[in-house]
């Protein structure tokens, strides 16, 4: 059964096609991650061109046009604070056991407070996308497939 989209259209062959990407214990399971997907990216497109956001003339493929579109979106639509050194500290302190040495001694702060920090950007960022694509799909006429969806920007 065919995916819709705001009345855009997600083929089978299309999510048949997308499976290869998407390891799966079953093809079930493999054609919803699928169908996922290929919705998750449908919507963004669709925002991206709500917004007015083109890919560069030289821009070889339409997926690679595509990629720009979608990289482009999340670059503006999403924002992420920035870990300060409080809360990597914070972090440190309450995860102690992640910062041992091979000899079982503790880490000192200053040696890992990048790593610390680049991570707490990246699960911020990671988050924040996920809350948008929820945003997204609770504007969004969906057919053919579940996304969890929020009306309310105030989403955790």
């Amino acid at each position: 059964m065919p995916v819709i989209v705001n009345n855009t259209e997600i083929t089978d062959d299309s999510i048949f096609a997308e499976m290869q990407y998407h390891p799966a214990s079953s093809v079930e399971e493999a054609q919803y991650k699928a169908a996922v997907a290929l919705t998750i990216r449908e919507l963004l497109l669709q925002e991206a061109t709500r917004l007015g956001i083109v890919a560069p003339v030289d821009t070889s493929t339409q997926e690679m046009q595509e990629d720009f579109k979608i990289s482009r979106l999340l670059e503006q639509e999403v924002v992420t604070p920035e870990p300060d050194e409080v809360f990597c500290q914070h972090y440190y302190s309450h995860n102690q056991k992640k910062f041992h040495d091979s000899e079982g001694k503790s880490v000192p702060f200053e040696y890992v407070k990048t790593p610390i920090a680049d991570y707490l950007k990246e699960v911020s960022w990671q988050t924040a996308v996920k809350q948008y694509i929820k945003i997204l799909a609770g504007r969004s006429s969906i057919a053919g497939i579940h996304l969890e969806s929020t009306d309310s920007p105030l989403v955790q």
